[in-house]
């Protein structure tokens, strides 16, 4: 399942790609299934899409914002200006599934990627793949959680000091 670079380029630079947001609810265990169904109906179109996961109102409210895309780079759909830069046009281009974590602990960069299939091979067998998602996630959320226990350790030494 190809695409030309120039429906994807299309697709990115309009913002138009299908998308979904969840929002986990406050004091609730994280509910990856949720997103997963979000993003396995959205995949079935074999475009570009994006479905996201906010925990603690997502990353724009201080949490947590975990992501699928299916898109043909490892970056994630907002970055329009580096995608047009990366796909050519004149290109046909394969989809794969990418889990995207954005958070101000999971890395300097407050985000994370990783790559975890083909869109033909989610397609093909989304319950094994989603097995896989499922535990790169949660190794994510433990680094987050490791790195945020840091984080306020660090800042009570600081104030210790004072």
């Amino acid at each position: 399942m190809e695409l030309s670079g120039e429906t994807i380029v299309d697709l990115v630079e309009n913002q138009s790609y299908e998308e979904k947001v969840v929002t986990n609810p406050a004091g609730k265990e994280i509910d990856l299934d949720s997103l997963f169904a979000a993003f396995t109906d959205l995949a079935k179109s074999e475009q570009p899409v994006r479905a996201a996961l906010d925990v603690d109102g997502g990353i724009e409210q201080g949490g947590t914002t975990l992501s699928m895309e299916a898109n043909v780079i490892n970056l994630p759909l907002r970055y329009k200006n580096q995608e047009k830069k990366l796909v050519y046009v004149d290109k046909a281009y394969e989809l794969s599934v990418y889990l995207i974590v954005d958070n101000a602990h999971v890395s300097k960069s407050a985000l994370k990627i990783e790559k975890l299939s083909s869109l033909t091979a989610f397609l093909d067998d989304s319950e094994s793949v989603l097995a896989k998602g499922a535990k790169w996630f949660a190794t994510q959320l433990d680094a987050i959680r490791e790195n945020q226990a840091a984080a306020t350790l660090e800042e009570e030494k600081q104030d210790e000091s004072k």
